[in-house]
């Protein structure tokens, strides 16, 4: 019969040690590769480092290599603690055992039952449990570090859920989206009930989030509620504090840097890798993307839109009117579809649709209505249409209700 057993799926965690590569996988052993050896060498274990753990990090300073959720007797996975965390002595990646003459050590936390996450911030280490976050500050011999609670009822939802930018971390929580910017803040999200009410909380340890620095976006790639594969996303703007959503499959994404746009894989079940030095083959393989190239998808015209919230005048109380509007667009090439919805009662099943096209050409637009409240949708489906849309101007002014 089938299991209904639910384990988390196999992940990796990468860090550079100096010029070396050291990876993690989730419940397994460190390995290590030697860049000096070249591609043709595979990475080699850390045999003296634990045989069990969550994943990994190396501290931005002082390098010492830390292990999340790792064993508390080092050499037993039987001893696997998911809330016990080990470093390395320092600039040594093989020593682990504290004895007087390093600066090897430990820490168990006490709030949460598993470490979820960790990144390097401003001044500390943030680490994530499923419940709360802490700081580990480095503060040298003898303690070599200091481990500090400094949030509750704020936990991870997954490894890769987080995000450093300048110093101010980002994080998806199981039914909220935080920020730390030394203090521990809910940041504001109109989208909050449509995310996490379709959320499948099986495949959570999946989510992971990826930052677009060009645009000031950080976006969360998440299963909706009957997936078993990522399809959904939630983007914050982090410097307008606006929030978009869509349904995208990515696996993974890096920021541009080293090339001039952010690099993202999707995970296809049912395709078969063609690369013939691939081993181990089974049916599943990774597409690869770069991001934020062109307007269109891959030849084909790219459907796009934004949609208002409703908006009203004194509250809904009077009735609006709108004849006409002005467009306002930057870089706009083709042309868009404008369309405003109006309802007398925001519970009524029917409305009222007034449509028009803008072009570059546009001066203004006619398309009266009237309502209780009103929505504006923009969108465009041909090939090479692109647009940005600047300040909404419209003619409102009250009206009655004959």
């Amino acid at each position: 019969s089938t299991s209904t057993v639910t384990i988390e799926a196999r992940q990796w965690s990468f860090d550079n040690f100096g010029e070396d590569l050291l990876a993690t996988v989730s419940e397994g052993g460190t390995y290590r590769w030697d860049t000096s050896v070249g591609t043709g060498t595979p990475a080699a274990i850390v045999t003296q480092a634990p045989t069990s753990s969550r994943f990994n990090l190396v501290s931005p300073t002082d390098r010492h290599v830390l292990l999340f959720g790792t064993e508390t007797n080092i050499g037993t996975s039987s001893s696997n603690d998911p809330l016990f965390l080990r470093f390395s002595s320092q600039e040594d990646y093989s020593t682990w055992v504290p004895t007087a003459t390093n600066t090897a050590g430990s820490f168990r936390i006490q709030d949460g039952s598993k470490i979820m996450a960790a990144t390097r911030s401003r001044g500390a280490i943030l680490v994530w449990t499923d419940t709360s976050l802490h700081a580990l500050q480095f503060v040298g011999p003898p303690f070599t570090f200091s481990l500090n609670q400094i949030g509750a009822n704020c936990g991870a939802v997954s490894n890769h859920c987080v995000k450093d930018v300048n110093g101010i971390t980002y994080w998806m929580s199981q039914n909220s989206f935080y920020m730390f910017d030394g203090a521990v803040k809910k940041i504001p999200c109109s989208v909050q009930d449509y995310v996490f009410s379709d959320f499948n909380i099986t495949t959570q340890p999946e989510t992971f989030c990826g930052l677009n620095s060009e645009k000031n976006e950080i976006t969360w790639f998440y299963c909706s509620l009957n997936a078993e594969q990522i399809d959904r996303y939630v983007t914050l703007n982090y410097l307008e504090g606006s929030w978009s959503i869509g349904t995208m499959a990515r696996t993974s994404w890096v920021d541009y840097g080293v090339y001039e746009n952010p690099y993202a894989t999707e995970y296809l079940t049912n395709s078969t890798a063609t690369t013939p030095s691939v081993l181990g083959l089974t049916v599943g393989a990774s597409r690869f993307y770069i991001q934020e190239s062109g307007f269109d998808a891959d030849g084909q015209p790219l459907p796009a839109f934004v949609t208002s919230g409703d908006f009203d005048i004194q509250d809904g109380q009077q009735l609006l009117h709108i004849g006409r509007g002005i467009p306002d667009f930057q870089n706009l090439a083709g042309s868009v579809d404008l369309s405003l919805t109006f309802k007398t009662y925001p519970a009524s099943s029917t409305s009222i649709v007034k449509t028009a096209t803008v072009s570059t050409t546009t001066t203004k637009f006619d398309m009266r209505g009237r309502g209780r409240q009103g929505q504006l949708k923009i969108e465009s489906d041909a090939l090479g249409d692109n647009w940005r849309f600047g300040t909404l101007r419209l003619d409102v002014q009250p009206d009655g209700g004959r």
